[in-house]
């Protein structure tokens, strides 16, 4: 699939995969020419102050005339996904059911999300962090209640999808956002989260691996791997 856009598109966040990789995929799968710019930790505690909500990623769209810039990544996923067409432009049902597993997803990660961040940060109490047992512990119930409810869901859906895909007949940023979330919680970093624990969900291994073969996707992973620098990608 591909698409243009008049507009110079700049993604900037570190270089590792995070929040901005079903971005970066979505950009390679939809054939969209974009900048990764690259923000050192050291960097970002210097420039925090400059960026939207002092957060990562940050979208920079420069045109003739104008420079935007786009934070959450959430908002930046659907708008490359429309790009690229993998998010519709003009079919609120289909948009509605991507939106669906997009949320499905944010429930299935966060409690997850809060562990990293840990007691403080996440608000959860004022200055008593916790301890690495209370973490696992935390980790523990979610594999057992969250991870079933959550990601036995999607793999119904799955289940039931003749495409292989999660909406329709074709990728879109609900599978790569799925895709790389799973990437992430089994990828060895979370303690007492084992590697193995996706083998109760073989429809959503089997879309990891259609989404490795996709085309533009293995564009992607075959030429860069992490962590990233700053370079210019084009289709």
């Amino acid at each position: 699939m591909s698409s243009s856009t008049s507009s110079k598109l700049t993604l900037a966040y570190f270089p590792i995969g995070g929040k901005a990789e079903p971005i970066r995929l979505a950009c390679a799968a939809g054939d969209i020419a974009f900048t990764n710019k690259v923000i050192p930790p050291t960097e970002f505690t210097e420039s925090k102050s400059s960026l939207p909500l002092g957060q990562l990623p940050v979208l920079y769209i420069e045109n003739a005339d104008s420079k935007k810039s786009i934070t959450q990544s959430s908002a930046i996923l659907r708008y490359v996904g429309k790009i690229g067409g993998l998010y519709p432009k003009d079919d609120d049902v289909v948009a509605m059911k991507i939106d669906e597993i997009l949320s499905i997803i944010d429930d299935l990660v966060s409690p997850l999300i809060l562990t990293v961040q840990g007691a403080v940060r996440a608000l959860v109490t004022e200055d008593k962090e916790w301890t690495y047992e209370e973490k696992i512990a935390i980790r523990k119930r979610w594999s057992e209640k969250t991870l079933p409810r959550y990601l036995g869901f999607i793999d119904q859906i799955l289940s039931a999808s003749t495409s292989g895909w999660l909406v329709g007949d074709s990728l879109t940023i609900a599978d790569l956002r799925l895709y790389c979330d799973l990437n992430w919680i089994i990828g060895g970093i979370l303690d007492g989260i084992p590697s193995g624990m996706l083998k109760e969900y073989p429809d959503c291994l089997k879309l990891m691996e259609n989404i490795e073969a996709h085309e533009g996707v293995k564009k992607w992973t075959d030429k860069y791997s992490k962590p990233y620098t700053t370079f210019d990608y084009a289709p």
